[in-house]
């Protein structure tokens, strides 16, 4: 500690709980109570800070100890020294309602003064048309609750009462009232502390910010009873509702709306079932800082309380989630608590719902995981597009939750976990289920939905740091095996690709579009047949000169051999095939390729590996190496036209038939043609699942494993003295 460095006084306040909303105004409130007290120079605590430590409430720089804080608040509410709450600007409301128009209420706020016009502010902002700050209803009222009453029930019980004009005979009472400031004092601590509190007022209409204030069912011989909290309570959090006025430049503009104008206010998500739909009315996400703010810091932060991607404001409750997470945020803040303000038991009130917490990055970490929140950046476009139309005049209101809310409650979801790879994946999963949906959907696809691929920077963090099981590495090798011109995306959804990347699925479903409902190897035989004839219309157009695949990320023979044996689960390749087509492919950075590292000598391959090993080349174009290191030449040169697309075709047909021999005698002629001649083999060969070994030539293996099983396949050959086999 250094000479200048001054020791602040810290009272902690465990019972405003920031999981409560009415507790996070309450907080709130304190701050500006005490920045307010007055002693006999002046201000008492001019410089007074809070902060959470550990989800706990700290007043630093204030009063040194709790009951010096308790006695403050105590003798404000003793004389009513609170922030005057009243609806002035009820009757300006009502006539800018009629008129459509918010000219009155602009009109009628030009004459108020600088705190009426922050609280006012806090509630409407007068634009083209009102809008109101969703936390606070109607400008002030939810249905019958009125705040500004509920604050004034709230003040009146926790003032000084008025001496009586006449004590009654034989009984005295004390001017003062001690014994009863005493008492409310007392249950100030008990409230600040989180202790249990016995004096709780009803009908204090603070069932939109305080659980414990709705009421109760079946809680007795009633079929319910008045909820309660405690008078501090509802007046502290009176006091902080200013702060969600925002900045001027927030409340100014034609165009204003509300979800906008307010500070950390967004709309509700989208209901992720039917049943839901127009429940929640909109959300709060307030902030958790650790570093201790003055009043005037506090004020600026909520005055800019916006979150933006790339330049531009979000409104949506994963919008907000996306910029907050991905991108940092300054002013110390550790952390976002999600409040959702949805109906319950009546359509005219809200009551608020906890929905998590959201950490933050700090700036350099929040670099450090670009990829992440990039990827949750390209689908909000996606989430934004399918919500104004399922929003539409038109639309059913089934479209909302099985469109847009399934994908967007994921996001919240992954987002609420950053570092969870199981709700990164179910993320994906959502989004898989959704752009199938839209495939098969008509209405969708005259509105030609697009979409951004993923980027495959953030691929690794689905792994966690292990190694992708069989089944992810099979899906891998699939997928990654298809050429920039023609990704694996084409075949697994009904989709065209713009200039911009961008994947649109257009008013006529693509013929190249193979994916299909069934069993895994009948539909990767669909794709591989569909990709060979692609192969082959793209080789007549730019004639013989082959097209290498670039960006292979090789599977090795033991997957290969567990896929050929039926020892994977193929439902689980079918999701790791369709996850990994929401990405880009055009460019696999290291860390990716780092996955799928590793490569093994075959040592004793099965028969169906072994056929795999022979006829596989003929479905890519990958130079085959020989295993003889005096063989200068490839196995199957592109010169000698031993492997065209057609043969393909052809040796797929055979082979999806169960005609094993007969696909192995044309191979044996390909072979020849490019002088590469196989061993004579006097076994029929044949195979029990013959659609699983065709769909296997999709996966790609090792150069090295590839050749070693190909070469087990070439007839000895004589070099000088030596005999090679």
């Amino acid at each position: 500690m250094t000479a200048e460095a001054k020791a602040l006084p810290v009272a902690m306040l465990p019972g405003l709980q920031p999981d409560s909303l009415g507790d996070y105004l309450a907080s709130l409130g304190v701050l500006r109570v005490l920045s307010r007290v007055h002693g006999d120079d002046g201000a008492k605590w001019p410089d007074v800070r809070v902060a959470w430590r550990s989800e706990v409430f700290c007043v630093v720089g204030g009063p040194v100890s709790v009951d010096e804080l308790v006695a403050a608040i105590s003798g404000v509410g003793w004389r009513q020294r609170w922030s005057a709450y009243n609806r002035g600007w009820g009757d300006a409301q009502k006539k800018s309602t009629r008129a459509k128009s918010g000219r009155p209420l602009a009109l009628y706020q030009k004459d108020l003064g600088e705190q009426d016009i922050e609280l006012l502010a806090a509630h409407a902002v007068p634009a083209a048309r009102v809008a109101f700050n969703p936390l606070l209803g109607s400008g002030g009222n939810a249905g019958k609750r009125a705040f500004a009453k509920g604050w004034k029930a709230a003040v009146d019980a926790l003032a000084q009462p008025s001496p009586p004009k006449k004590a009654k005979k034989g009984k005295s009472s004390t001017a003062d009232g001690s014994e009863e400031q005493s008492k409310r004092r007392e249950q100030l601590r008990r409230y600040l502390l989180g202790e249990p509190v016995t004096w709780l007022v009803e009908k204090l209409n603070a069932a939109s910010w305080f659980a414990d204030a709705n009421k109760l069912y079946n809680s007795g011989q009633r079929p319910f009873r008045e909820g309660g909290i405690s008078p501090w309570a509802m007046a502290l959090a009176c006091e902080g509702l200013v702060f969600f006025a925002g900045g001027a430049s927030r409340r100014l503009g034609a165009r204003a709306r509300s979800v906008g104008a307010f500070p950390f206010v967004t709309r509700g998500a989208a209901p992720e079932r039917s049943g839901e739909a127009g429940r929640d009315l909109a959300e709060v996400w307030v902030p958790i800082w650790a570093r201790p703010m003055t009043l005037p810091e506090v004020r600026a932060l909520f005055a800019r309380g916006r979150a933006e991607i790339h330049g531009r404001g979000v409104l949506t409750p994963s919008g907000f989630a996306t910029a907050i997470v991905g991108r940092g945020v300054d002013a110390g803040i550790s952390e976002f608590r999600r409040f959702v303000l949805g109906r319950t038991t009546s359509a005219n009130t809200f009551e608020p719902r906890f929905e998590g917490t959201f950490p933050i990055a700090h700036a350099e970490k929040a670099a450090s995981t670009r990829s992440r929140s990039t990827a949750f950046e390209r689908l909000l476009p996606l989430v934004d597009q399918l919500r104004r139309i399922a929003e539409s005049r038109n639309a059913p209101a089934s479209w909302l939750p099985h469109y847009v809310g399934r994908i967007e409650a994921a996001i919240l979801a992954a987002l609420s976990a950053p570092g969870d790879a199981e709700r990164a994946i179910a993320l994906l999963d959502a989004v898989v289920v959704v752009v199938d949906r839209l495939d098969r959907n008509r209405s969708f696809r005259e509105r030609k939905v697009g979409w951004q691929p993923l980027p495959l920077a953030w691929l690794p963090s689905l792994f966690d740091g292990t190694a992708p099981a069989d089944e992810a590495r099979l899906a891998l090798s699939l997928v990654s095996g298809f050429t920039r011109d023609r990704p694996f995306t084409l075949y697994r959804f009904g989709v065209t690709k713009e200039p911009g990347g961008r994947w649109v699925h257009p008013e006529r479903a693509p013929a190249r579009w193979s994916w299909r409902p069934g069993p895994l190897p009948g539909v990767l035989c669909d794709v591989l047949w569909r990709a060979t004839l692609d192969r082959e219309v793209k080789r007549t157009e730019r004639g013989a000169a082959p097209v290498a695949r670039p960006f292979l990320l090789p599977a090795n023979h033991q997957e290969l051999e567990a896929w050929l044996s039926g020892g994977v689960d193929d439902d689980l390749v079918s999701r790791w095939i369709s996850r990994l087509a929401l990405f880009d492919w055009s460019f696999v950075p290291p860390a990716v390729q780092h996955i799928m590292q590793g490569e093994q000598v075959v040592l004793a391959p099965s028969g169906a590996l072994s056929l795999y090993g022979v006829l596989q080349p003929f479905f890519d174009e990958r130079p085959v190496q020989s295993s003889d290191a005096a063989r200068s030449e490839t196995l199957l040169s592109v010169a000698s036209g031993a492997r065209t697309p057609a043969v393909a075709r052809t040796l797929a047909s055979l082979l999806r038939v169960g005609q094993v021999d007969a696909g192995m005698r044309l191979a044996r002629s390909r072979y020849s043609m490019a002088r590469s001649r196989l061993i004579e083999t006097s076994v029929p060969w044949s195979t029990s699942e013959p659609e699983r070994l065709l769909a296997s030539f999709l996966f790609s293996l090792h150069d090295g494993e590839r050749t070693s099983l190909a070469g087990r396949w070439l007839r000895p050959q004589r070099q000088g003295d030596h005999g090679h086999a």
